[in-house]
């Protein structure tokens, strides 16, 4: 067994004086000899293999790309040449991904050895004239690509129908755990943008229903004057000016519930709301329905509550 001995390394220390105070100082520690683990035999031939075949293919790729390019009569031909080539090499990682699955494995190894064939045969064809050059040429690419069968033969790992079954049982629920995060990660964005629109459009709202009042004792004619600046805000949207100067009229005119009428619980401005809102009405319909209901209500209220009902039922009403 081979040992070897660990470089010293420098410390700072602290020592005590006799006297009980301390200082500290820098003092080399030395290591005792560690046993050496014997060298990966294993692993090092892995990758002189794997090095050499790497040459290798360099070589019969840069063959295989200059045959087939001057075929295609060169410029762009060696571009499509390359075609060939990369796509072999996409077929032999897709193989080595699927070391532990024998069914997904078969496929894209067919499809490489379809590939490799077609690439001899244009070489072959390229060096047509001369048979040596034309078979020398082709065996050179099939040389290098059959080496890399052997290396992905080397690499397959084949289990038991048993452990076959138990690896396709983890797998398949951590494929739900993916799909799940992955709608998971589609609904946030539906939600961010949903939230996003809905922002955008009240921002973009008039703040005509944002009427102020100290007090909540309004007259017919304060809410005949809060129409009419109603209908001049929201004359640039699809409202139009002389219907909301109606509708703010009819609640201004309806008078105000006295005696026994006013004695009844009248229902609340929110449950109001999300009755006309349910109905189609718009913003400002639902404004003015309310108040005929409601005529000593805060205007600049009852619209806020029509619009924070409106965010709650969603953007499609």
């Amino acid at each position: 067994m081979k040992f070897r001995t660990p470089p010293p390394e420098e410390r700072r220390v602290t020592v005590a004086r006799p006297d009980g105070s301390t200082f500290e100082t820098t003092e080399t520690i030395t290591f005792n000899p560690v046993p050496v683990p014997p060298r990966d035999w294993d692993l090092i031939s892995t990758r002189v293999a794997v090095g050499a075949v790497l040459a290798l293919t360099a070589v019969a790729v840069a063959w295989s790309t200059w045959s087939i390019g001057s075929l295609l009569h060169g410029g762009v031909g060696f571009l499509a040449a390359l075609i060939f080539d990369l796509s072999w090499a996409t077929c032999l990682i897709l193989e080595w991904k699927a070391r532990f699955d024998p069914a997904k494995r078969a496929f894209p190894r067919a499809l490489g050895w379809g590939l490799l064939v077609l690439t001899m045969g244009a070489i072959f064809w390229h060096g047509a004239p001369d048979w040596r050059l034309a078979t020398v040429g082709a065996l050179t690419s099939a040389v290098a690509k059959v080496l890399w069968l052997g290396i992905m033969k080397h690499i397959d790992r084949e289990l038991t129908q048993r452990d076959r079954d138990d690896l396709a049982d983890r797998l398949s629920r951590a494929y739900v755990r993916q799909a799940v995060a992955s709608v998971e990660r589609q609904t946030l964005r539906v939600d961010a943008h949903t939230d996003a629109v809905r922002r955008s459009l009240e921002a973009s709202r008039p703040a005509a229903l944002e009427l102020t009042a100290n007090d909540r004792d309004t007259d017919p004619a304060e809410l005949a004057r809060a129409g009419e600046q109603i209908a001049e805000q929201i004359a640039s949207t699809d409202e139009h000016p002389d219907r909301v100067r109606e509708q703010i009229a009819s609640a201004a005119s309806t008078p105000p519930l006295t005696g026994a009428n006013s004695d009844r619980e009248q229902p609340k401005i929110s449950e109001l709301a999300r009755k006309q809102i349910a109905s189609g009405a718009s913003n400002t319909e639902a404004v003015a329905n309310i108040l005929a209901r409601h005529p000593d209500a805060n205007p600049g209220s009852v619209g806020a509550a029509v619009r924070r009902e409106r965010r709650k039922a969603g953007p499609y009403l």
